[in-house]
């Protein structure tokens, strides 16, 4: 177990570029929580926005979403990016302008749980990491799909609730068991754990220390998630934090 103590201070500024979603529970508003919870200060950029039930999303103007990214990393800055899905041609040709342009250089983490395939084939080879769920019937089939893109030039971390995940970076493969609360139905686990990854990166955790922190982070998350909703549960993305007592509260 890594060390999850409260932190104190801030440290690390993350970009994240996603989609909003009403319930908090996926999307950037997970993300934010995430980098927040891990003691860095997160900044979004929104790519559309999803009540959960209802389909389509509406999406932002590709225009609009490059100008909130230019936006923050002219003020805020960045030490990393985070990207969740992104679709159509013209928001990926805008995020590519803004990642080959003002973001050029900085370290991007992306979680491919939602992405199409034009949006795999423009950010994979840019991403310093990628998140993937694992399709594979066993975890030879996870090795593979990992040591797939690391042979790509990238690292990455196929997840699955049944055989555990598996880390490439370059020719180190590491495999780390299933969680404790992989049985547990909840929602938004895989971009927080893309973002709870970039968090410490952000950090200047090692790529493997970066990532068994953000495992440990989301596991307890799902072990501690509230049963709040209708379907899939929310996590608790602030178990980290120490709770502040009510106005008036005497000890």
């Amino acid at each position: 177990m890594t060390d999850l103590a409260p932190p104190t201070r801030l440290s690390g500024r993350v970009l994240i570029v996603g989609v909003s979603e009403a319930s908090g529970g996926i999307g950037i508003q997970a993300a934010i929580k995430t980098v927040t919870a891990l003691g860095a200060f997160a900044a979004a950029t929104v790519t559309a926005v999803l009540a959960e039930t209802t389909e389509p999303s509406y999406a932002v103007p590709p225009v609009a979403v490059a100008a909130q990214m230019r936006a923050a990393l002219a003020d805020i800055g960045a030490d990393i990016l985070v990207i969740g899905g992104l679709a159509g041609a013209g928001l990926i040709e805008a995020v590519a302008d803004v990642l080959e342009g003002e973001a050029r250089g900085i370290p991007l983490v992306v979680d491919l749980a939602d992405a199409t395939d034009a949006a795999r084939a423009m950010l994979i080879p840019l991403a310093r990491i990628v998140v993937a769920p694992s399709d594979a019937a066993d975890l030879d089939g996870q090795r593979k799909a990992a040591a797939g893109f690391a042979r790509a030039g990238r690292a990455a971390l196929v997840t699955s609730a049944a055989f555990g995940d598996v880390l490439a970076d370059g020719a180190t493969l590491s495999v780390f068991p299933a969680g404790r609360g992989a049985g547990r139905s909840v929602r938004g686990g895989g971009l927080s754990l893309a973002a709870a990854i970039a968090t410490g990166l952000a950090q200047g955790l090692p790529l493997a220390a970066a990532v068994r922190r953000g495992r440990d982070y989301v596991e307890e998350a799902i072990l501690t998630a509230p049963d709040f909703g209708r379907g899939a549960s929310p996590l608790n993305h602030v178990h980290t934090l120490r709770p502040t007592p009510p106005s008036g509260f005497e000890s």
